[in-house]
C-alpha cells in the first residue's frame, strides 16, 4: 500500500522470510500506516535518511539489520537492535553534510571480540571515525511499560542514567582508539538517546544537564555529536560541550 513512498522501508520488510511470526518487525505494516499518522510520519523520515545512502551503503546496512529483524526481545526491549542499527544512517548522512568525502561503514572484524567502529570518511585530507551508539530505556522503564505500573515522571536525570552515559562513551572511546592506535584519525562519538520520558517534555533540560555532565567530566580527542530525535513534545536544543543534529520536521 505504501510500497512507492517508501521502497528502501520496504526492502527491509521483505528481507524477513516469515513476516508472520511474532518475532518478526512490521507486524501488519501497511494497516497500521494507514490508522496511526505518526508512525506513517515516522517512517517516512526514517525513508529520507535511508534514500541519502549510496547503494553498497544502503546493502551495508540492509545485510547488517538482516538479522535482527525478526530478533524480538522477549524481555520487553522489543526490536532496540534493530533500530540502533538502523540508526547508523543517521551518523552516515550528518557525516555527508559535514562535508566527508568517500563515507562507508566500515566492515565489522572476523576476529572473536574485536570491535570496530561504524563509519569513516575523508574531511580536508584528514581521516574520520565515528561510532554510532543508541541508549535505551532503563530497566526499571521496560518492566514499567511490561507491567503497566504507573511511574514518576521527573525532569531530572538519575545517577543510573549517568552511570549508563559514561560506559557507553568509554566503550565507544575505546572502539575507536583501538581501530586507530596511531591516533591519527578524528574521532567522533555519535549518539541517539531514548530517554525513559519518551514523550520529549523534559528533553530540553536533560540536554542541559547532559551537557553540564559533560563540561565536568571533559575527555578530549574525540568530539561527541547528538542526534534529538522528533518526539511528541519536540523542542530543538543546543549545547555548549558537544553538536547537536535537531532532526528535521
Amino acid at each position: 500500500m505504501f510500497r512507492k513512498e517508501m521502497p528502501r522501508v520496504y526492502e527491509l520488510r521483505d528481507l524477513i522470510e516469515n513476516p508472520a511470526t511474532p518475532s518478526a518487525y512490521f507486524q501488519d505494516f501497511d494497516n497500521s500506516l494507514r490508522d496511526e499518522p505518526s508512525k506513517k510520519k515516522t517512517w517516512l523520515a526514517r525513508e529520507r535518511e535511508f534514500q541519502r545512502l549510496d547503494g553498497h551503503s544502503w546493502h551495508q546496512l540492509k545485510d547488517e539489520a538482516r538479522p535482527y529483524l525478526a530478533a524480538r526481545d522477549v524481555k520487553g526491549r522489543g526490536w532496540e537492535q534493530l533500530i540502533s542499527i538502523l540508526n547508523q544512517a543517521r551518523a552516515h548522512n550528518y557525516l555527508i553534510d559535514k562535508g566527508c568525502s568517500d563515507v562507508r561503514f566500515i566492515p565489522r572484524a572476523k576476529k572473536q571480540g574485536q570491535k570496530t567502529p561504524d563509519l569513516t570518511g575523508e574531511l580536508n585530507g584528514k581521516t574520520i571515525i565515528c561510532e554510532v551508539k543508541t541508549i535505551n530505556s532503563s530497566a526499571v522503564e521496560v518492566e514499567k511499560r511490561q507491567t503497566g505500573r504507573a511511574g514518576l515522571t521527573t525532569s531530572v536525570l538519575d545517577a543510573g542514567f549517568f552511570a549508563k552515559f559514561d560506559s557507553t562513551l568509554r566503550c565507544a572511546t575505546n572502539q575507536l582508539s583501538s581501530y586507530d592506535r596511531e591516533q591519527s584519525a578524528t574521532h567522533i562519538v555519535f549518539v541517539v538517546i531514548n530517554f525513559d520520558e519518551w514523550p520529549g517534555q523534559y528533553k530540553s533540560a536533560y540536554y542541559s544537564q547532559i551537557d553540564c555532565h559533560l563540561a565536568c567530566n571533559v575527555v578530549s580527542g574525540r568530539e561527541i555529536v547528538f542526534y534529538n530525535q522528533r518526539t511528541a513534545y519536540h523542542a530543538d536544543v543546543t549545547m555548549s560541550h558537544a553538536l547537536v543534529i535537531n532532526e528535521p520536521s
